[in-house]
């Protein structure tokens, strides 16, 4: 129980310093997850024109236009459910992209424990969010 207590205050420090002024500037963490699971389908700058994108059956989207394209507002929650994948209704089919919240969840692996390993899988999505952010026009 102990042990599951200073995953969870560990879990949560990485979160804030990754929501801080500093890292937000310097998001090494977002920009190499954009990097390594991302770009290979919406580009290294994510106009929607990676490596992939022409085989593909669905374009992948423009992600530099998600704010151009909502009223000049990031859609923050939208991108966040979209790229955790785990809480979409597939009733109507499934998505073209990636559950990357499941493989983020597999990379984590037991190291922080059942709630520990969640935080860190959501403390990822953020940082890639927050990347994804920083793309806009």
């Amino acid at each position: 129980m102990r042990l599951h207590a200073v995953y969870a205050l560990a879990a949560t420090v990485f979160f804030a310093g990754l929501t801080s002024t500093g890292m937000a500037q310097d998001n090494t963490v977002g920009a190499e997850a954009f990097r390594t699971s991302c770009a290979v389908c919406h580009g290294l700058g994510g106009a929607g024109d990676g490596e992939l994108a022409a085989v593909l059956t669905v374009k992948p989207p423009n992600l530099t236009l998600l704010s151009a394209n909502n009223n000049g507002v990031f859609p923050y929650l939208d991108v966040f459910h979209t790229v955790d994948g785990r809480t979409s209704l597939r009733a109507h089919g499934t998505s073209a992209m990636p559950i990357w919240g499941d493989y983020f969840e597999r990379m984590a692996g037991e190291v922080a424990g059942p709630f520990g390993t969640e935080l860190l899988v959501r403390a990822q999505i953020v940082a890639l969010v927050d990347y994804v952010q920083t793309l806009q026009k």
